[in-house]
């Protein structure tokens, strides 16, 4: 119990200890109005989202080569046929 009289004490001195009054209002504005605007680059978002453009045509591109022998499966049979001279 000791322990939690000392800490009632301490809760009571902090209590009535005078709370220090002073305003940064205006440091802080001052502060702000010198800062000066830093420029936004866009570089390297510009440059993933080519290189994600590039990316996703190839894909697509495969999909739709793939998709057009998904399409026919009578494809595969006819292949070695087209290769083979009639004439």
């Amino acid at each position: 119990m000791d322990v939690l009289e000392s800490l009632a004490r301490l809760a009571q001195r902090a209590r009535e200890e005078p709370t220090p009054v002073f305003g940064v209002a205006e440091k802080v504005r001052l502060r702000i109005r010198s800062e000066r605007a830093q420029p936004v680059t866009l570089i390297p978002l510009e440059l993933f989202g080519g290189l994600a453009a590039v990316a996703a045509t190839v894909i697509v591109a495969l999909a739709v080569q793939l998709w057009s022998y998904m399409n026919n499966p009578v494809m595969e049979l006819l292949t070695p046929l087209q290769e083979i001279r009639l004439w």
